[in-house]
């Protein structure tokens, strides 16, 4: 009797035994389970992106499908505009009119393939630059995008004049001709000015109380102002030639025939030589043609 009932229970053991080891793996296949979605739906591919725009360009993210879930944008937001729109949505859209540094956090999602890309919009010439583009199967993307808004290149188009902007290149254009030239031009055109308004008027009284020729008009007042300019350029020309070449000479002669080197102050300066006989050309050829087809010329006595 004792001998079948230990056998009974030791079955009975055994039974227990397998039954909670069932169970067991029945846990163990659970856990192992989770762990594989979690570790999937943690695998989702997280690209980050550094993008350079200029100021004003517009950074467009765009998705083939309503993919763009939620967007988290950190930064200076009161100088940037934000598209808005409501999501799921297949466009984002970020600009700024100043400097600044944005992070992005998008994530998109779609149970089908879709294909995100960046696009950098230039709305001043209209054109979409792809920055680059994605190929998602299906399932999450987490995006990140570090958005650096750099100054715009001043190349001059869309740029509005203003006074400052006009004296500003007045004083960069001046800077290319020496102290000493600006010096004479300056001293050369106040006597000059000061003596053509004393012709004028002399001429003009003189026309007036004699009454031989005509009083002078005011095309014959730019005629002989115009002239006034091109002499004082004709004067400055031969004065700044003249003390160049006189300096060339004497440092040659001192160099080559006493072996003495001269450190004089340079006066050599081939641009404004080159510059003054331009633009005299033109008023020369200005006064001509305002004389032959305009007849601006105002008779004088002989």
């Amino acid at each position: 009797m004792h001998g079948p009932q230990r056998f009974h229970g030791q079955e009975k053991r055994v039974i227990g035994w397998l039954n909670k080891g069932r169970w067991t793996l029945v846990a163990l296949a659970l856990i192992l389970l989770a762990s594989v979605v979690s570790s999937g739906s943690a695998a989702a591919p997280s690209p980050q992106e550094n993008v350079s725009l200029f100021v004003g360009n517009k950074l467009v993210v765009s998705s083939s499908q309503q993919a763009i879930k939620s967007v988290f944008v950190r930064g200076n937001l009161t100088a940037a505009t934000v598209s808005n729109v409501s999501y799921p949505s297949k466009n984002f859209t970020l600009t700024t009119n100043s400097t600044q540094l944005y992070t992005l956090n998008i994530w998109l999602s779609y149970p089908s393939t879709y294909y995100p890309a960046i696009i950098i919009n230039d709305p001043t010439t209209g054109s979409n630059i792809q920055y680059t583009s994605y190929y998602v199967s299906a399932g999450d993307l987490n995006l990140t995008i570090f958005a650096d808004f750099q100054p715009a290149p001043n190349n001059g188009g869309g740029v509005p004049l203003s006074w400052s902007s006009f004296f500003g290149w007045f004083s960069q254009f001046g800077n290319a001709f020496p102290l000493w030239i600006k010096v004479l031009y300056m001293i050369l055109g106040a006597q000059f000015a000061y003596v053509g308004y004393r012709w004028i008027k002399f001429e003009d009284e003189k026309r007036r109380i004699e009454g031989h020729l005509p009083p002078l008009d005011r095309g014959n007042r730019i005629y002989m102002w115009i002239d006034v300019v091109f002499r004082t350029l004709l004067a400055g020309f031969i004065i700044s030639l003249a003390l160049m070449l006189g300096e060339t000479v004497i440092i040659t002669v001192a160099q080559y025939l006493f072996f003495v080197t001269l450190n004089l102050f340079p006066l050599v300066d081939l641009f404004s030589l080159f510059f003054v006989a331009v633009l005299g050309l033109i008023i020369y050829l200005a006064r001509e043609g305002l004389d032959k087809f305009l007849d601006l010329k105002p008779m004088m006595e002989d």
